[in-house]
C-alpha cells in the first residue's frame, strides 16, 4: 500500500504567527507563572548605578494569561492583577492597564527579562527604598 502526502508551504490560507502571538504563548504557558529568582531578580537602575532590590519583591510572581495578569507578594510596581496587551505584533513591548509599557528584553521557555519605568517614590526614604526609575525584573519559570 503507497499513500502519499503532500504540502504545499506556499499555501496563503496559512498564516504564521506573529512575534506577538509566539511570545504570548510563552508567557502563558504550563501555567503562565513566572517567579523572582533568590538574587538579582529586581535591578533598579541602569548601568554602574544599578542597585539590586530584590528584597522589596520577597515570594513576589506573576501569572500571565492572553490577556491579564494576577501577581503575588507586595510591589507597588505591579498591581495584584490588572490587563495587557502589545502595542505591535513585533511582541517587544506591552501596556498594562494602567498605561504602563513594559519591555520585553529578553524571552525563553524558562526566562523573561521585563523592564519598566516607574516614576512614583512612595515606598521609603533612601535611595535603596525609593521606587523610581529603571526596573528590570528577571522571571524563572
Amino acid at each position: 500500500m503507497l499513500i502519499l502526502a503532500f504540502a504545499c508551504k506556499d499555501d496563503p490560507s496559512v498564516t504564521p504567527p506573529t512575534e506577538a502571538e509566539l511570545r504570548t504563548e510563552i508567557l502563558t504557558a504550563g501555567n503562565g507563572t513566572w517567579n523572582i529568582p533568590a538574587s538579582d531578580g529586581v535591578l533598579l537602575g541602569e548601568g554602574v548605578n544599578t542597585i539590586d532590590i530584590g528584597e522589596l519583591f520577597q515570594n513576589f510572581s506573576i501569572t500571565f494569561t492572553t490577556t491579564g495578569y494576577t501577581t503575588t507578594g507586595t510591589t507597588p510596581v505591579w498591581a495584584r492583577s490588572g490587563t495587557w496587551s502589545f502595542v505591535d505584533n513585533s511582541g517587544t513591548k506591552f501596556r498594562r492597564n494602567d498605561n504602563i509599557e513594559v519591555t520585553i528584553v529578553d524571552i525563553s521557555a524558562n526566562t523573561v527579562k521585563l523592564t519598566l519605568q516607574w516614576n512614583e517614590t512612595t515606598y521609603e526614604d533612601g535611595r535603596n527604598k525609593s521606587l523610581a526609575g529603571l526596573h528590570t525584573f528577571t522571571f524563572n519559570k
